[in-house]
């Protein structure tokens, strides 16, 4: 087995899915036998308060590195901003993980056979090949999304250099590494035309925590709370923010005052305060909007709703594949999308059979499906029970770890 290093800029007590997601896997790998020691960063992201009082940091070099034990796993925290903030305050960020955490990581306590990573940033990959080569070791570089082109389509970065400087950085980060990893066969597939032939590309999803995440009681404290036991109640869970598209939320409760609707928006993100603007301008009393909501609380407002979203703006295209699909999966929900029908997680979606898929710009078309699911819900159970099979079939950390694994145990036979 292997002695492994998960460099990653988010983990608990940080909450947010990619924290998440290494936090699982670590747990995973070492129920297979590995040695794990994480390297991270204090929490800013979104910090679950319970989760740092059963995680505390403990100070072990003045007030810039901290030590905490995740399910048995060393972590060691290099101190960065208290809140994830703008730009400016992410730079910050990155800029004092990757020097103070790059000192760190050469000490002989971070001496491993493998150093796994996963974006973003992307230039971890970069610092992570690098600590790896101080160690003999071998780095693994996961693309939870595939940076800058995102951004780019986007229109949020034009400048000619900066996007040449990027796109050198993103080249650096594909030949240093030894293994690359992104999480659909979309993904992958963007990027075999930018890795070396002689890297290996491999596909492996993302998973999900089945244990939390399940089928419950449609009727369960949290719809009570919220009175939505007689609704048809339609929900969003997760970020509020510019890879999220919610106009045709905002349309279709305009348009469906006469049905028995409600909208859940569970979350926080830099288009919170718009929504709550626009929701109060329009009177749309039937969207409410519940700020952030802790892990342990999804599965519960998942099973109290009966159609679940993802709503991806037009700019997403295989850039990224949203984590939440297979939560909502796992808590047997059937999906609507609405996002650009080429998406790799809108094809998913349809050829999973999990759901349906509305293309970006037609809110006539998520008006419609709305209506007829809701004067019709014969359909709902079939959907939801493929999609809660298809996840523990083939996306659960069991399957998942066993793919890591692999790599892990090829990589170490390469020596």
């Amino acid at each position: 087995m292997a002695k492994i290093l998960l460099h990653t800029l988010l983990f608990p007590p940080d909450a947010n899915s990619n924290a998440y997601i290494f936090g699982d896997l670590a747990k995973e790998l070492k129920r297979l036998g590995h040695d794990i020691i994480i390297l991270t960063t204090t929490p800013h992201y979104a910090v679950d308060e319970q989760a740092l009082q059963r995680q505390p940091l403990i100070a072990v070099r003045g007030r810039w590195l901290f030590r905490s034990v995740y399910e048995g796993i060393p972590c060691y925290h290099i101190a960065v901003p208290p809140h994830k903030g703008g730009a400016k305050t992410r730079i910050i960020t990155a800029l004092k993980f990757h020097c103070l955490g790059f000192f760190t990581a050469m000490g002989d306590e971070f001496k491993c056979d493998i150093v796994l990573s996963q974006s973003p940033p992307l230039s971890i990959g970069l610092l992570s090949a690098c600590i790896a080569r101080r160690h003999g070791a071998k780095s693994i570089y996961v693309a939870q999304d595939i940076f800058p082109d995102g951004l780019i389509r986007q229109g949020k970065i034009k400048n000619f250099l900066l996007i040449r400087l990027l796109r050198l950085l993103e080249r650096l980060v594909y030949k240093q590494s030894d293994a690359i990893c992104s999480i659909s066969d979309g993904l992958v597939e963007v990027l075999r035309s930018r890795v070396p032939k002689n890297k290996i590309l491999r596909s492996i999803p993302n998973f999900v925590n089945t244990d939390l995440y399940k089928p419950l009681s449609r009727k369960n404290a949290f719809a009570t709370t919220h009175m939505l036991d007689d609704k048809f109640v339609v929900s969003y869970v997760g970020n509020l923010g510019n890879a999220q598209d919610f106009t045709p939320v905002l349309e279709a409760a305009a348009a469906c005052r006469d049905l028995p609707i409600k909208f859940l928006l569970v979350g926080s993100g830099i288009k919170e305060k718009m929504l709550a603007d626009e929701i109060a301008r329009r009177g749309l009393d039937n969207i409410e909007l519940t700020g952030y909501q802790s892990r342990e609380r999804t599965p519960l407002i998942n099973a109290a709703s009966d159609l679940c979203l993802v709503l991806l703006s037009p700019h997403v295209l295989n850039f990224s594949f949203p984590s939440k699909v297979y939560t909502l999966m796992a808590c047997g929900k059937p999906i609507l999308l609405y996002g650009h029908p080429e998406a790799d997680v809108a094809k998913f979606v349809r050829d999973e059979g999990v759901g349906w898929v509305i293309s970006s710009g037609d809110l006539d078309g998520f008006v419609d499906i709305l209506r007829k699911l809701c004067l019709n819900r014969s359909e709902l159970a079939e959907y939801g029970k493929r999609a809660n099979t298809t996840v523990c079939e083939r996306f659960t950390a069991q399957v998942v770890g066993e793919q890591y694994h692999a790599l892990i145990q090829d990589l170490i036979a390469t020596d």
